[in-house]
């Protein structure tokens, strides 16, 4: 069960490191790119987005495998109450840092919209105009 529970993990990271950067290379690059193909300094805020967007993905992946990987473990603890609240505990503590990595996100946009800056609303998915 654990050998085969770890080979879907280990597949879910393999195509997450493989279909991650197929998105850099559909996006538009705008101005930042000259005649010959070589990026600029403009082209920072696409690579910080590009970056937002991976770890964004990588932390859902990585909350959602635990929370499944918790409820697995709440399933097989037999009434043992000992791994039951191990369990809900790992499920708290997934759901507590979901939350905190996107409301560091959310708290980032709120600044940078409020003192209107564009280089930091360029790296998250929501344009603020």
């Amino acid at each position: 069960m654990y050998k085969r529970l770890l080979f879907v993990a280990g597949y879910v990271l393999f195509l997450f490191l493989l279909l991650s950067p197929l998105q850099a290379h559909a996006q538009n690059w705008g101005g930042c790119v000259d005649a010959n193909g070589v990026a600029s300094l403009n082209c920072l805020p696409v690579v910080f987005s590009n970056i937002v967007r991976a770890a964004l993905m990588f932390v859902g992946v990585i909350a959602v495998f635990l929370i499944i990987w918790a409820g697995i473990k709440f399933i097989r603890s037999g009434g043992d109450p000992k791994e039951a609240q191990s369990a809900r505990s790992m499920i708290t503590y997934a759901i507590i840092g979901l939350i905190l990595v996107l409301s560091s996100f959310a708290i980032i946009y709120f600044i940078a919209y409020l003192i209107h800056t564009n280089c930091f609303t360029q790296l998250f998915f929501i344009s603020s105009k």
